[in-house]
């Protein structure tokens, strides 16, 4: 057969027309039939034949799957992940109407695992020096730009991973709120689909420096949290207790000594001395009343015994 020998599909049929073959791994497959392959199968010239017909006899299938698809959320601002939880279906696709693009249904119990990776691209910028030609600046000077990119690890017989990338426009600085919107979208694909990693809300590693982003109604850290109305304020160790407006301070048990903060004077009730503090009861012996040493029994008058040198007692 010659080069330029006319060639037709091995799946519809059809007379392919010059540069619309593409080849396969036992025959020749025509660009319309390609079209209808999944945009996430790579392995066309190691495809025989029988692998297209089965391919293509499951997207067929896919049509009637994708009609009953029915996404409760969105991620995503170019390339979209729709995710439908009550079938725990997943659909990944740019395209503006996904079901006329009959994208891939894939089931989240196929997922093996999903991640994402920042690529930095720079580019030298340069001046002119006196002869007009093009020069580095001293120092070199760059520009920035950062790609973010998704990659899910796909259990199928047709394909095995989906990579896209995330960043529709690529931020020009990893510290900027653009690029932390970025990463933050990207976290709660990874959690969506495999249900680990960071879940949706979680607090995002920030740059250092940078204020940490809380979920929505949690204080920053160090801040003191908000409790619902009527419940007991948590407070920092070693400070006195907020009560709620309008509640009264808790009622001790009359004569019980309160409970108070570590290091803070105990507050006692009425009239009584704090612990420790009680006025002690002297006993003043009278001069020269006699008194028996407790340790040898020696009458003695003085404060110390004669014998012994025990202290007088009482």
């Amino acid at each position: 057969m010659g080069l330029f020998d006319k060639k037709f599909c091995d799946i519809c049929g059809e007379k392919i027309g010059m540069l619309g073959n593409r080849k396969l791994e036992d025959g020749n497959l025509c660009k319309d039939c390609a079209r209808k392959l999944s945009p996430f199968f790579s392995e066309r010239r190691r495809s025989t034949v029988e692998d297209i017909k089965q391919q293509l006899a499951y997207r067929e299938q896919n049509k009637q799957v994708l009609a009953s698809f029915n996404p409760t959320r969105v991620l995503g601002t170019d390339w979209k992940v729709y995710i439908d939880d009550a079938q725990r279906k997943f659909v990944v696709s740019r395209a503006r109407d996904y079901r006329a693009d009959n994208a891939d249904v894939i089931d989240l119990s196929q997922v093996a695992g999903a991640h994402y990776e920042v690529e930095e691209h720079s580019d030298e910028q340069y001046t002119r020096d006196a002869n007009g030609n093009s020069v580095s600046y001293s120092p070199p000077r760059y520009e920035y730009e950062y790609e973010i990119t998704m990659t899910i690890n796909v259990n199928s017989p047709y394909f095995s991973e989906i990579e896209f990338e995330l960043t529709e426009h690529r931020p020009t600085n990893r510290y900027t709120e653009e690029f932390r919107q970025y990463e933050q979208m990207a976290n709660e694909i990874v959690a969506a689909l495999t249900g680990t990693g960071m879940a949706y809300g979680a607090p995002m590693q920030q740059p250092y420096g940078q204020p940490v982003q809380q979920p929505y109604g949690q204080p920053p850290y160090g801040q003191p949290m908000q409790q619902p109305y009527g419940a007991p304020m948590q407070q920092p160790y070693g400070q006195p207790m907020q009560q709620p407006y309008g509640q009264q301070p808790v009622q001790q048990p009359y004569g019980a000594p309160m409970q108070q903060p570590y290091g803070q004077p105990a507050q006692q009730p009425y009239g009584q001395q704090p612990y420790a503090q009680q006025p002690q009861q002297q006993y003043a012996p009278q001069a020269g009343a006699q008194w028996f040493c407790p340790n040898c029994g020696t009458p003695n008058t003085a404060n110390f015994c004669q014998n012994c040198g025990t202290p007088r007692q009482g």
